[in-house]
């Protein structure tokens, strides 16, 4: 049976690591410091994102997977594309775009060129933050397993609103545009623009529900997943439509639900929602509207995983009912083709599409949003009635400043950029690039802080998504188990979005006392806590298989397990300062453990909170050693 022996303890809160740093390799076993790169001396890059370029000088957002059904039938992780949108949000006459990658977060290019070339060069971050976690999720989202309940690896999204696709409208007819967003799990949002024409401000919504779209009756009941809307007003009754592609596997379908309220309170439901464009087999919709043939009329035109474009021409005399047929795919020698042979695509994986005219020319150009977290352009060299694209190319912006962090090697960082945390990060820095930071041993320290934004519209954002329930940082909501769970996006649940931790494995000789050191300095530090946590694992004998009623058989382990977890508070100043603490790696329930060389586990975890946008924390000189 296994056992577990409670102290002062830490609910871990490492989510899907956005800064991640490599495997951390075993733990020399002799009398040695069991910390690896505790002076953050060896690092690793990672792109310095929040500008919106990436360390090569493209537009991209961060990156990001999520468990959809594939060609083949199987549930995996799939890279998922940034969602694009294109208008004019600073009332200059511009096309501009607006992005979302798949955690969530939305920036604002601003076009800096003109009408005849467009420039761009950083992303504004802008709120909305649409993954939160407020609110229950759908336990039995359609296409996912045939229906039934979300379980093992899929349980860590079942929390979180992610792979938010976006487009904009204008509702009011003034030319201000509003937000329209769909998720993964398939919840709708409008989010009104509060700003003006020349100013667009996208408000968080409090709470989030508020700016839900209900498609049923019953608002909990769900029809698809991986929504991408868009709103328009297809029947022609001048209210706008709601259009929504989807990613439920086989079943993966344009849908229209007519508006049966107004701009100003569009309501839409069951009993007004048909397949208006069939996908055929077609998977990972995401419409958008453009006149594909000269006729003045917007007709649909459709992504699908396999990187192709499939059109759908708008039919005169459209009634309630009617479907639209496939009339061809984009072709890569212009206007449409039936063959897919020689339809144009646009790469290797999932992609979203905006459309909208860059150059001036009166021609509809794509811009596509990419599974590598990239934004690209394909220019319209056709005409009218038969439109023509090269295959994008990457858009190119400023390079960031920094271009990369540089993230420690063997440390698991989670900074909350999965739970809303705008701006944060962590790096190894230098005292030549960083003269406050003065590292105590060697020539780097360890930086958590806040980046500046490129922001010069929109305003910083500066709310920090709340937590979806309160997280007791001692773990007595969970136990002291939670601090070794292999799951570590469910230890994040409830975390607030500005914790930052940092962990690394360890592994220790039972019967020594260790000694934990380091140094801190910092400025706007809040609830900072060092823990240290270790077991031991003993298998007595071969386990044995046990027959119970109707033939049942339960396998019974003939092991002891034991462990421990303590935790301790430090308030880190304006200088360095020196951290320490002695641990008796021993075990007090199963005391046969105590005979054993090593713990079979082992984790060293600081946890801390930092406030926006001034605060940060440098750790140096990190150890683990035997007390003499």
């Amino acid at each position: 049976m296994r056992t577990f022996r409670k102290s002062l303890a830490l609910t871990c809160a490492i989510l899907p690591l956005t800064l991640a740093a490599q495997n951390p390799s075993p733990a020399p076993s002799g009398p040695k410091d069991a910390i690896r790169n505790g002076s953050f001396e060896r690092t690793l890059q990672t792109p310095n994102l929040w500008s919106g370029v990436d360390k090569d000088g493209f537009l991209a957002g961060f990156r990001g997977f999520l468990p959809v059904l594939n060609e083949s039938g199987n549930v995996a992780e799939t890279p998922m594309p940034v969602a694009v949108a294109v208008g004019d949000l600073n009332g200059d006459g511009l096309a501009d775009l607006l992005s979302s990658d798949p955690l969530g977060y939305l920036r604002v290019y601003f076009n800096r060129g003109s009408k005849e070339q467009p420039k761009f060069t950083t992303g504004e971050i802008a709120t909305p933050w649409l993954a939160s976690g407020e609110g229950d999720p759908p336990w039995r989202p359609p296409g996912l397993s045939g229906g039934n309940e979300i379980s093992g690896w899929n349980q860590k999204w079942a929390k979180r609103r992610l792979g938010v696709r976006v487009s904009l409208a204008d509702l009011t007819g003034t030319g201000k545009l509003d937000l329209v967003a769909g998720n993964y799990f398939g919840d709708l949002f409008i989010v009104r623009n509060s700003g003006t024409a020349q100013t667009a401000q996208f408000p968080q919504p409090q709470p989030l529900a508020k700016a839900m779209v209900p498609t049923r009756k019953d608002s909990t009941r769900r029809w698809g997943n991986v929504f991408a809307p868009l709103l328009h007003d297809w029947d022609g009754d001048g209210q706008p439509d709601l259009l929504v592609g989807e990613g439920s596997y086989s079943a993966n379908n344009i849908h229209l639900l007519l508006n049966q309220g107004s701009a100003a309170a569009p309501l839409f439901s069951e009993e007004k929602q048909m397949p208006l464009a069939l996908g055929e087999g077609r998977e990972q919709l995401t419409p958008a509207l453009a006149d594909l043939n000269g006729d003045t009329q917007p007709d649909l035109l459709v992504t699908d995983r396999r990187g192709r474009l499939t059109a759908y021409l708008r039919p005169g005399g459209w009634k309630w009912g009617d479907a639209v047929q496939p009339s061809g795919f984009l072709s890569k020698n212009g206007g449409l083709t039936p063959e897919e042979n020689q339809a144009l695509v646009l790469g290797s994986g999932i992609h979203t599409i905006g459309t909208g005219d860059l150059n001036g020319d009166g021609l509809f150009d794509l811009v596509v949003g990419k599974s590598n977290g990239r934004l690209a352009w394909a220019p319209n060299k056709g005409s009218k009635e038969a439109p023509k694209f090269d295959p994008p190319s990457d858009l190119s912006g400023d390079k960031p400043v920094p271009p990369a962090w540089q993230v420690p090697s063997q440390w698991d960082l989670d900074i909350g950029i999965s739970r809303g945390n705008f701006l944060a990060y962590a790096t190894s820095v230098p005292a030549a690039e960083d003269a406050a930071a003065q590292p105590v041993n060697g020539t780097r320290a360890l930086k958590f802080g806040y980046a500046t934004p490129p922001n010069t519209v929109l305003p910083r954002p500066a709310l920090l998504v709340p937590a979806e329930r309160t997280f007791d940082r001692r773990g007595e909501r969970e136990g002291s188990d939670a601090l070794f769970r292999d799951s570590a996006e469910q230890r994040g649940i409830g975390a607030p979005s500005n914790l930052f931790t940092l962990r690394q494995p360890v592994q220790m000789e039972i019967g020594k006392t260790y000694t934990l050191s380091f140094q801190a300095k910092g400025n706007q530090v809040a609830n900072a806590t060092y823990t240290l946590g270790w077991r031991g694992f003993k298998q007595l004998g071969e386990d044995r298989l046990v027959r119970g009623e109707r033939g049942a058989v339960r396998r019974e382990r003939n092991t002891i397990s034991d462990g421990e977890v303590q935790s301790t508070d430090f308030r880190p100043s304006g200088n360095w300062s020196a951290v320490s603490k002695d641990f008796k790696i021993q075990f007090g329930k199963e005391r046969d453990l105590n005979k054993e060389k090593l713990t079979s586990e082992g984790i060293l975890e600081i946890t801390f909170e930092l406030a926006a946008p001034d605060g940060f924390l440098y750790l140096d000189d990190l150890k683990l050693v035997p007390s003499s």
